[in-house]
């Protein structure tokens, strides 16, 4: 009887362990006051920044790809935008290098959100433009244990301030907080830009790989 007890505890537990899992796993990023930034069918309001790389919509997704090989290149809004949130849920095969980019003019000053899903790549760390090439502003080793490789990853990013302040979730788990600082007592880069989203150049990008990003949406916020 003692037995029969202690496996009916045991059973239970169990039980509710699983439950709790899932409805950890069913937490969903507020999206109140947000706004679509892609239709699911076509890429109206996004144009190419550079001309390489390959964008299609597939099954309600924006799908990159390089092209021709070896080539990247930057889909951008038409659309400028200042102090925002901005959410998407992406998927990528491995290996490859891409990421979402904040207030990117023409003149390609931006700040970066990586998703650098290869061999030491870092996924919510902030990089950006040096004077003498790209470097890190702020990593992140957190981010990649977040990363579902066969799912769907919800990422929000929010900036805001002239100097801005930028946070990044991946799936709810906040993985960076960074402030950057004025450069000569101005701010580094301009307060407003379109939004961007990246296929890299080069080897970094996997032979076949491909980033898919549905369900893009913004909420612009008050300055």
């Amino acid at each position: 009887m003692a037995r029969c007890f202690q496996f009916s505890i045991s059973v239970f537990l169990l039980c509710f362990l699983v439950i709790a899992d899932l409805s950890a796993a069913e937490v969903k990023t507020d999206l109140s006051g947000f706004v679509p930034l892609f239709d699911g069918k076509t890429i109206d309001g996004w144009h190419k920044l550079t001309e390489g790389g390959a964008w299609r919509v597939i099954d309600k997704a924006i799908v990159g790809d390089q092209y021709p090989e070896g080539h990247g290149g930057l889909l951008v809004t038409d659309k400028y935008y200042s102090d925002y949130e901005f959410y998407a849920e992406v998927k990528c095969t491995y290996p490859l290098d891409t990421g979402i980019f904040l207030r990117i003019p023409s003149t390609r000053e931006h700040f970066q959100v990586t998703i650098d899903f290869r061999p030491t790549g870092e996924i919510g760390a902030i990089y950006g433009p040096f004077p003498n090439g790209g470097g890190f502003f702020q990593h992140c080793y957190e981010g990649v244990t977040w990363w579902d490789p066969n799912e769907y990853n919800p990422v929000k990013v929010r900036i805001e301030g002239a100097v801005p302040r930028i946070q990044v979730w991946i799936r709810d788990h906040k993985v960076m907080d960074y402030q950057d600082t004025p450069v000569d007592g101005r701010p580094r880069f301009p307060r407003a830009g379109p939004v961007g989203i990246q296929v890299h150049p080069g080897q970094s990008w996997g032979k076949g790989s491909k980033v898919s990003f549905r369900n893009l949406m913004i909420k612009e916020l008050e300055r």
